[in-house]
């Protein structure tokens, strides 16, 4: 009788949110690659699915904590980074040069490539029978889909929340106090106070403190010698919630090319600096109307909940306990979700 009243409940909750309420927007090529390095697990037929089941648990974790009415996993498309390659070639050339993992089940690069892509497309089909939506577009990244869902949900009155969901630093320059960025890795929220406190700078000028600090992951320089520390003491009003952006950044540099070499190291670099900012700025991405309407259509479209077959996979995929009471796992985790759907 108490566990019928509790659903009732849940039921009257859900009633009074807006199926764009809560949004949950999953960074999938990040969560995935993250649970695939992360867990070397190894079913019964001797076939690696860490990255398959990883990424299921962790969705399904992430879900039941933010309990959102609607969840977007975004992927990479084909040729995602040829635009941004086009602007500077050495854009992500530094990216899968190596294995990622030292699995001795993979005796090469290529085995252990294949896996990854196996287990990638199994993925999918699984996802497709989960109340959920996926976004891949030829010739755009993930990052770019996410930045443009979220500004766009920043100025939607009737979206009270947005979280990003990946351990990728760069989606730090979205937070706001509506949207808020989680890692999974360490089980944290990130909120405009959380990021002035671990990187000394606010969430509004975190992308101008990257453009000069640049990414060693996307291949992207920074103004060498200029590190963290450096960077708050030369421009302190980084960690103001007032912008200052790459502009004021080099009037700055150019008061002060007198008093210290890096000012000079900053002017030397304005080209490249330039180039930063449009590669890594999420908040002013330019996307064409095509590509706004496969976002938008991607977004609109969700599957439905279909336990039948994702058990028929499942059981198939020989993946055991990975995921203990798999029906009562996806109705606990999915089935508000399919509500809202």
């Amino acid at each position: 009788m108490k566990n019928k009243y509790a659903e009732l409940l849940s039921q009257v909750n859900n009633t009074q949110r807006g199926v764009s309420d809560s949004v949950l927007i999953i960074d999938g090529l990040n969560c995935f690659l993250r649970a695939f390095t992360m867990i070397n697990h190894i079913n019964q037929e001797g076939i690696h699915i860490g990255g398959l089941t990883g990424f299921l648990k962790s969705i399904g974790y992430a879900i039941k904590l933010i309990d959102p009415t609607k969840v977007v996993i975004v992927f990479d498309g084909a040729g995602s980074s040829n635009s941004k390659r086009n602007l500077y070639p050495d854009y992500k050339a530094n990216r899968h040069m190596s294995r990622m993992t030292n699995y001795s089940l993979f005796s090469s690069k290529e085995e252990e490539d294949e896996a990854i892509n196996n287990q990638m497309a199994r993925l999918i089909q699984y996802l497709k029978v989960l109340p959920l939506s996926i976004i891949c577009i030829d010739g755009i990244e993930a990052d770019d889909v996410i930045g443009y869902l979220t500004e766009k949900f920043e100025s939607f009155e009737y979206t009270k929340e947005v979280t990003v969901m990946s351990t990728d630093k760069d989606f730090l320059q979205l937070v706001s106090n509506k949207t808020k960025v989680y890692s999974p890795t360490k089980k944290k929220f990130y909120t405009p106070e959380d990021v002035l406190e671990e990187y000394g700078v606010s969430s509004q000028n975190f992308i101008n403190y990257k453009i000069l600090m640049g990414d060693t992951g996307d291949n992207i320089p920074g103004i060498k010698g200029l590190g963290p520390k450096k960077i708050l003491k030369f421009f302190p009003q980084l960690s103001n919630n007032e912008v200052f952006d790459l502009t004021n950044i080099l009037f700055e540099a150019a008061g002060n090319k007198d008093t210290h070499i890096l000012y000079s190291k900053i002017l030397e670099q304005k080209h490249q600096l330039n180039v930063n900012q449009q590669l890594m700025d999420l908040k002013n991405i330019p996307i064409s109307p095509d590509n706004i309407k496969q976002i938008q259509d991607g977004f609109n479209t969700s599957y439905s909940l279909n336990k039948h077959v994702f058990m028929s996979m499942y059981v198939n995929d020989s993946l055991g306990e990975s995921i203990p009471n798999v029906p009562q796992w996806l109705n606990n985790v999915f089935g508000s979700l399919e509500y809202f759907n």
